[in-house]
């Protein structure tokens, strides 16, 4: 099944950045405060925006399972870490405290969804370009007119951080086709050299870019943003309605 063209709904992908980032920021946060059941309507209403983003598509499985990997760690290292207190003391862990700790566990897993999950509807329907206006324009009223450089820092930073998993993905899969008789370790030591090597290259042509099309000077960060009333009191609306559980 191949992606669909637009990965995104039309609404989500033209909304402010800012307001997007307000949203991810408020619910981020709110994230590690709020109770069991409103941290699983959290999740509920990010699937379903998820799902109907078509997020979910083939290429990005990759992605998303190393996402799954470092949360099913985490997970796995806050059991074991409850539980060791106990296995001090006894042999033998109780049935309950072993069911409170497989509980709190998956509940912290629950949040790393959450919050990762914000942070991938963010990426995936903002070009870095956009996060970067809307970070000059937050940062404006502290460092004046060299907020430019923060933007271009945190665009450039979003732009690499998929091309560096791709690159590796890349090469890890070259030097299994080309060379299957290298054992693990040596597959081990060459990944990161040949990744390294191709980064320096792909680094080296996004400087050219940015310098061809004029980004690395102030002018280009200028945040020219469509007044967008409407989308902003739905936003506050939203937030006030997410935020509600935390003060009652």
């Amino acid at each position: 099944m191949s992606p669909a063209p637009n990965a995104a709904p039309h609404w989500l992908n033209t909304l402010d950045p800012r307001l997007k980032i307000l949203l991810a920021g408020c619910f981020g946060v709110a994230t590690w405060h709020v109770g069991n059941t409103t941290l699983g309507a959290y999740s509920f209403f990010l699937w379903l925006l998820c799902a109907r983003a078509d997020f979910f598509t083939r290429d990005r499985w990759p992605m998303f399972r190393s996402y799954l990997a470092f949360i099913l760690l985490w997970v796995f290292l806050k059991f074991i870490l409850d539980s060791l207190p106990s296995m001090a003391s006894i042999h033998l862990l109780p049935l309950p405290l072993l069911r409170q700790n497989a509980i709190e566990a998956a509940l912290l897993g629950l949040r790393l969804c959450v919050l990762i999950g914000l942070g991938l509807v963010l990426a995936l329907t903002t070009s870095p370009r956009q996060l970067g206006l809307a970070l000059s324009w937050f940062l404006r009223p502290i460092l004046g007119k060299n907020s430019w450089k923060t933007a271009l820092s945190l665009a450039l930073m979003i732009h690499f951080l998929p091309l560096v998993q791709s690159t590796f993905a890349q090469v890890k899969q070259t030097i299994r086709l080309r060379q299957p008789k290298r054992s693990r370790w040596q597959r081990f030591l060459l990944v990161p050299q040949a990744a390294l090597r191709l980064l320096a290259q792909k680094t080296w042509n996004q400087t050219v870019a940015v310098a061809a099309r004029g980004l690395d000077s102030p002018e280009a960060w200028q945040p020219h943003f469509p007044p967008q009333p409407v989308n902003w009191i739905l936003g506050f609306l939203v937030t006030g309605a997410g935020l509600l559980p935390l003060i009652m």
